[in-house]
Parts: C-alpha cells; sequence; structure tokens
C-alpha cells in the first residue's frame, strides 16, 4: 500500500510541476513579448514621421547632380 501512495504523490507532484512550468513559462513569454512589441511600436511610431520627412525633403529639394563634396 505504502508504494501506491508514493507512485500517487510522485504522479500528482509531477502534474503540478508542469502546471507551474508551464504557468511561469507564459507569464515569462508575456513579459518577453510585451517588452517586443512595446519596442517595435516605438520604433515604428518614430521611423514613419522620419521617413515622411525624408521623403519630403527630397521631393521638394528636387534631383540634384551637383553635390557638394569635400576632399
Amino acid at each position: 500500500m505504502e508504494v501506491l501512495t508514493m507512485r500517487q504523490r510522485s504522479m500528482l507532484m509531477n502534474i503540478l510541476m508542469v502546471i507551474g512550468l508551464f504557468f511561469v513559462g507564459s507569464i515569462i513569454l508575456s513579459i518577453v513579448l510585451g517588452v517586443l512589441g512595446g519596442l517595435l511600436w516605438f520604433a515604428i511610431k518614430i521611423m514613419i514621421p522620419v521617413a515622411i520627412a525624408v521623403w519630403l525633403v527630397r521631393m521638394i529639394s528636387g534631383p540634384s547632380n551637383n553635390r557638394r563634396r569635400y576632399y
């Protein structure tokens, strides 16, 4: 009888450890993906206006073939 209860306790402990591992892993994954998503959002928020500004400046200034070169 004692062997049976030890096996049941071990099986229950293994199940609880797997559930705990999934729980901790989901929290860590959520934090990492949240940080990456925030950085991506911030980069897009900064880069889109900068790209539009550069495009407008190039469009307004027109093609210039005589670029200044400093040697």
